[in-house]
């Protein structure tokens, strides 16, 4: 499994609630795989914004994955781990589409935290090199990027919901972000937070 944020349907699970492996088929195109990813108490499951049981998911479920790796490893590690409401999504593009009607830029400001990746074209990683409170820059193996923070930027810190204070200079996190319709790169979600060794 590549390292990154991707989509896949649940196929299942082996191990207990605090450890084991999930299995994902992936949903690009010609390119269907079962692909099989680490978990352990530190990954974060949800569903509907609540933190969820590895043995709630259901089969067939879509599920979106932060998948990593651990140092020296080429082991996949779920750091997060995102039930996906379709309908919901759907009706959320929608809603998106008529954003000429009065109230339609509020209201799709507000949908676009309800889901674990917010509609963008790109996911980065790196390390904080600056950081103000409307614009973060990235040392990437490409060389720095930097993106604009918006007011709805969702923070996740160790799986858990944070604050932008909580972020921090030197921090390696992974950002879902897009471009804006003035050509610029702006952060839907930064996430960041230790894999610890299995015991």
């Amino acid at each position: 499994m590549p390292s990154g944020i991707f989509r896949g349907a649940f196929q299942g699970w082996l191990g207990t609630n605090a450890a084991g492996d999930l299995t994902i088929r992936t949903d690009a195109p010609g390119a269907s795989a079962d692909l099989v990813c680490h978990y352990d108490s530190h990954s974060y499951v949800a569903r509907d914004r609540h933190r969820i049981a590895v043995s709630s998911l259901k089969t067939g479920e879509t599920l979106e994955v932060l998948a990593d790796r651990r140092l020296g490893s080429s082991a996949c590690y779920a750091r997060m781990v995102q039930v996906i409401d379709l309908q919901a999504e759907r009706l959320a593009a929608e809603r998106a589409r008529h954003s000429h009607e009065p109230g339609a830029h509020e209201q799709s400001a507000g949908l676009r935290s309800v889901f674990f990746t917010p509609r963008g074209d790109r996911t980065l990683a790196g390390v904080v090199v600056r950081l103000t409170s409307r614009l973060l820059t990235l040392k990437t193996n490409g060389g720095e990027t930097t993106l604009a923070l918006r007011p709805d930027t969702r923070y996740v810190g160790d799986g858990m919901r944070a604050e932008p204070a909580d972020l921090r200079v030197n921090t390696h996190v992974f950002v879902r972000a897009g471009k804006t319709i003035e050509g610029g790169i702006e952060a839907y979600q930064v996430m960041w937070g230790e894999i610890l060794p299995t015991p």
